[in-house]
């Protein structure tokens, strides 16, 4: 593990992505107890713009070097997992970087190990500014909008390293089975958070959402009800449930179909996220694959958490999952063989069913979707064209889609 503190997060976050390879798949964020004597040299804070997204020297006319900063020794960030003390990392670190200078660039490279390195890498930064007013530090001192610092660390990965998992799991159910078949997918109906444009939760449905619960209900008993071997699957959220209330067939409630976890995301719209969280909108859109929510999942963590339920698909037939938006993704991409910069963006409309039947004589698996005409919203966001960290808020949410 490679531990790189910086005074600049955006523009080494920015190389790490562009040049060297990597992807954010990670972060964290800890506010720091700043010493009195610390405190008292603050006599000017800097401004806290909420867009800044690098970090910044302390005070007007201060050391910009962020060894100057004490902080309390029980201060600590989490890294891999497990809670380290930034004082200890401040003192111990493998690399200091202030700039990307040329010379700091081939330090780097060396410290990563050439282009071949497979090492994770945190890159780790004190923030004087942040979109959202945190209430851990309400308690620090304050200039009108000014705020003390937080510690800000970012975990990166090689995006090759991740590659393999999927590869493994993009064929599983094809590759496996050659019997002619049929699965059928649906997601719940249209939610009362789709309506609102907030990702997450466990929504009840929309009234329109009711409607499409009834028709996909009349659709599937009068389709499929004297199928042998029907059986239905939903995940333990409300709102497959609600979907599948009336449909005549065994069923099963699976935990590992619930939607992707959206972490300190959870229950926000698009446009609130970008407010309050504008590196981490920008590292998704940068890598919707790897990136993880802080405190949630990322796709590629959804694909190992749904290969059970792969397992089993690779053998059954007449089966029909009511899911979600990012499990849906997971589950066709896999069995359609999508690679993973197609995954995220792998089109499943609310309120259409998709059938997926397999005939290898007619050379393998072929998807139809049939919609049900209910009127819905639309959840499907294609990836920007700007997905830079400098870019502007207009710029990152030009492809959400339209809601109340």
């Amino acid at each position: 593990m490679l531990v790189v503190l910086t005074e600049r997060l955006a523009p080494i976050l920015e190389w790490l992505k562009s040049v060297a390879g990597y992807s954010v798949v990670e972060s964290n964020w800890k506010a720091l107890n700043v010493s009195n004597t610390q405190r008292n040299k603050d006599q000017s804070l800097i401004d806290c713009n909420p867009r800044m997204n690098y970090s910044v020297p302390l005070a007007t006319g201060q050391s910009s070097s962020l060894l100057d900063l004490s902080t309390n020794p029980d201060d600590w960030i989490l890294l891999d997992g497990s809670k380290v003390s930034v004082s200890l990392l401040i003192n111990n670190l493998f690399m200091r970087l202030s700039n990307l200078s040329s010379n700091s660039k081939k330090d780097l490279c060396r410290k990563l190990g050439g282009a071949n390195g497979q090492q994770d890498v945190y890159v780790l930064g004190v923030s004087y500014s942040d979109a959202q007013s945190f209430s851990g530090c309400r308690d620090y001192p304050k200039a009108n909008c000014h705020t003390l610092p937080r510690c800000r660390s970012y975990r990166l990965r090689k995006t090759q390293l991740m590659a393999e998992p999927f590869d493994t799991l993009s064929s599983i159910t094809c590759r496996t089975n050659n019997e002619s078949r049929t699965l059928y997918f649906s997601r719940h109906g249209e939610s009362e958070y789709n309506v609102l444009g907030k990702v997450g939760g466990d929504a009840d449905l929309s009234p329109r959402g009711y409607q499409y619960a009834d028709s996909l209900a009349e659709y599937v008993n009068g389709t499929l009800g004297n199928t042998p071997g029907f059986k239905l699957w939903t995940s333990c959220l409300k709102r497959t449930i609600q979907t599948a209330k009336n449909i005549e067939a065994p069923r099963e409630h699976l935990d590992a179909l619930n939607e992707l976890d959206t972490g300190v995301c959870d229950g926000l719209t698009y446009e609130e996220i970008a407010e309050r969280y504008p590196i981490e909108f920008a590292a998704r859109d940068d890598d919707k694959f790897h990136y993880r929510y802080p405190e949630g999942e990322s796709y590629f963590d959804l694909l190992l958490r749904v290969k059970p339920v792969l397992d089993r698909l690779k053998v059954e037939n007449n089966v029909l999952v009511i899911a979600h938006q990012a499990v849906l993704r997971c589950l066709l991409a896999a069995l359609l063989k999508k690679d993973e910069k197609e995954l995220p963006y792998i089109h499943t409309p609310l309120h259409t069913v998709m059938r997926l039947s397999f005939k290898p004589a007619d050379g393998g698996c072929h998807l139809d979707l049939i919609p049900l005409s209910i009127e819905c919203v639309e959840t499907h966001r294609a990836k920007p064209e700007n997905c830079s960290l400098t870019r502007t808020p207009e710029e990152a949410l030009v492809t959400v889609p339209a809601h109340f």
